[in-house]
């Protein structure tokens, strides 16, 4: 099984021969998507503006920091859960699921961050991302999710909206959506 329940092997029943390709789902970091990881994060580095030197070490030791991702770890002061949406063999993006709330992730962060490389936007997977995230957090016993993104960011704002997000508060340029899950 992978990180979504998704049944492993990236195929669902039906189909010629009973077997078709899975479509996107989210599963736990694998070195299987180096490549497609490796150029989806170089797009993002390019398109932000960002350097992308920290790139050249993950490449060289893909297999590692593929691990250190892929199991329990701290960031932001709290446990975190990093899964890849993936449609075999392409990293499409990462979802960051932050399992408790700082003072300063209920003002900017939440519990669930997400992204999709340049190449994906605008094809519904940031929406069926955060569907999967909630669907998995609702799994772990988790029953509300905070997640915010800038004002000004209309395509996170709709995604949210559409995954039942309700707005609690928009202040200093930050939007703070609860989902009731």
């Amino acid at each position: 099984m992978t990180a979504d329940g998704v049944a492993a092997g990236g195929v669902t029943a039906g189909g010629a021969g009973g077997r078709t390709p899975a479509g996107p789902r989210l599963d736990l970091p694998t070195a299987a998507m180096r490549d497609s990881f490796l150029a989806g994060m170089r797009a993002m580095c390019a398109e932000e503006g960002s350097s992308p030197a920290w790139l050249d070490e993950a490449a060289a030791e893909f297999g590692r920091f593929v691990a250190a991702r892929a199991g329990p770890r701290e960031m932001w002061g709290v446990q975190v859960t990093e899964l890849w949406y993936v449609r075999e063999p392409e990293y499409l993006g990462t979802v960051m699921i932050r399992h408790q709330l700082t003072p300063e992730l209920r003002h900017d962060g939440g519990n669930i961050g997400y992204h999709v490389t340049p190449g994906y936007r605008g094809q519904g997977h940031a929406t069926a991302m955060l569907a999967a995230a909630c669907t998995r957090c609702r799994a772990e016993g988790m029953t509300r999710l905070l997640v915010t993104c800038r004002s000004d960011n209309i395509g996170s704002r709709r995604v949210i909206e559409t995954n039942d997000g309700v707005l609690d508060e928009e202040a200093s340029e930050i939007c703070r959506y609860w989902i009731s899950l």
